[in-house]
């Protein structure tokens, strides 16, 4: 905590939400009166209005987005194409799917997409939320919808339980992307 306590405010709102999404609960409540609020001024890069390096860094980390790999080998071509497909979405809601062979790099992709500040600042302001659920039976699937749902809601002013089963977990959802983030 007192390392935690030196750095930024980023620093402690992604302390805090780790613990709210890997099973410490308990613990986040104790620390959720302290968290500094979000300001436009924490974002943004004074300079340029851009987000900065170390922002959009927290911003990926924060949504869940996973790291670039050790191994990491550059496909431009590819990224570009899932930044033109998001891009296109322009302020409407809607869906990019990238599919593919298990292994074949869909992640990694889409992950770098993800990675282009001046994508993020214009069509992902609130972040963005990361969820990878392959083949799951239903009680890990519902434990992925519940985890989403908690994230989404983290800043509600009303405490709700989780979603009990998947169907609730999917109706919340739903109002939520509607309501919540309908982009």
């Amino acid at each position: 905590i007192n390392i935690i306590l030196t750095k930024d405010n980023n620093s402690y709102r992604s302390f805090y939400n780790a613990l709210l999404h890997e099973g410490y609960r308990d613990l986040a409540a104790l620390l959720q009166d302290g968290i500094p609020p979000v300001s436009s001024g924490n974002r943004k890069s004074s300079m340029d209005g851009m987000t900065s390096y170390g922002q959009l860094k927290t911003i990926l980390c924060e949504g869940g987005v996973p790291q670039r790999p050790v191994v990491f080998v550059t496909r431009p071509k590819l990224v570009d194409a899932i930044k033109k497909k998001l891009y296109c979405l322009g302020s409407d809601p809607g869906w990019v799917t990238v599919y593919g062979m298990a292994g074949c790099g869909k992640t990694v992709l889409t992950a770098e997409a993800l990675r282009d500040p001046q994508l993020l600042e214009d069509y992902f302001p609130g972040g963005v939320h990361w969820i990878s659920v392959g083949k799951q039976d239903k009680a890990g699937l519902l434990i992925k919808l519940q985890n989403l749902c908690s994230r989404l809601e983290h800043d509600s002013t009303l405490s709700q339980r989780p979603p009990l089963n998947i169907e609730e977990a999917k109706d919340r959802l739903r109002l939520l992307m509607l309501r919540k983030y309908p982009r």
